[in-house]
């Protein structure tokens, strides 16, 4: 290629990134999200950290975004559907990367699971050790293949709800052992939904899982696929100025370390 063409060629990249920007800034995204406060909750100032953080990515690009709530294994199902820009907030895994492009990390989270004080739970190593425990799951969250494997196989006795605040109201009556959830909204909501019982409960300090948290975007698809691009540039410049940590230290949060991304 000669350096005219090469210049040409740059020239009508820019030209087409720069029309489509201001395409879809002339448009009001679409992202399908669940509740799961403080990270996400529809009456929540801002509607929480993760629309927050999302709102200002974008907004570096001049683009609006708009959240549908709705429960979690519906939201990822209808953006699989592409009935939405993009799907907020997932582990990135394998089985999803079928599916889906992952953002750069929104954040981090450590999810732990919680119990009464009064019926304590030895500290664990491996999930084999808690098979004769009763454990709370919530429908439609990832834990881990190997939590999911146990429950499905029958290892783990876990019985599946479809909100954390029955989850919680189970293991407060006894009916449950233990409760897994990510430190920060379990807290939140004990604090909030629970203040009288929450002193009843505690959790173990070892954690289910560590892991980063994405935006998704549907592959094989070009306008999905670039806003990756423009969201993840976005979300390095609210990095970049201080922004982003502001936004998580609002919510008593950390920023993860430096933007790593597991994008395929």
């Amino acid at each position: 290629m000669t350096q005219r063409q090469l210049h040409t060629t740059l020239t009508t990249v820019v030209l087409f990134t720069l029309l489509f920007v201001s395409y879809v800034s002339a448009q009001t995204l679409t992202i399908a999200i669940g509740e799961y406060p403080p990270y996400s909750a529809e009456k929540l100032k801002h509607q929480g950290l993760v629309p927050q953080v999302i709102r200002a990515a974008f907004a570096k690009h001049n683009i609006r975004v708009q959240f549908h709530f709705m429960p979690w294994a519906r939201s990822f199902m209808e953006a699989k559907k592409g009935y939405y820009d993009a799907a907020a907030f997932w582990y990135c895994t394998d089985s999803r990367q079928t599916h889906f492009a992952c953002s750069t990390a929104l954040y981090e989270e450590s999810a732990v699971f919680f119990i009464k004080k009064n019926n304590p739970v030895p500290l664990w190593n491996k999930l084999e050790e808690l098979e004769k425990y009763r454990i709370g799951a919530t429908r439609g969250y990832s834990y881990t293949n190997e939590f999911w494997h146990m429950a499905n196989s029958g290892d783990l006795n876990v019985n599946i709800m479809t909100r954390d605040e029955q989850n919680f109201s189970m293991l407060l009556k006894g009916r449950i052992d233990l409760f897994p959830i990510g430190l920060l909204p379990g807290m939140y909501m004990l604090e909030h939904s629970y203040p009288e019982e929450k002193s009843a409960l505690t959790f173990l300090p070892k954690p289910l899982l560590t892991g980063t948290l994405h935006l998704l975007f549907l592959k094989n698809n070009p306008t999905t696929m670039r806003l990756l691009s423009i969201f993840n540039d976005g979300l390095d410049k609210i990095k970049q100025t201080g922004e982003y940590q502001a936004i998580l230290a609002q919510y008593g949060d950390k920023p993860i370390n430096g933007p790593t991304t597991n994008a395929p």
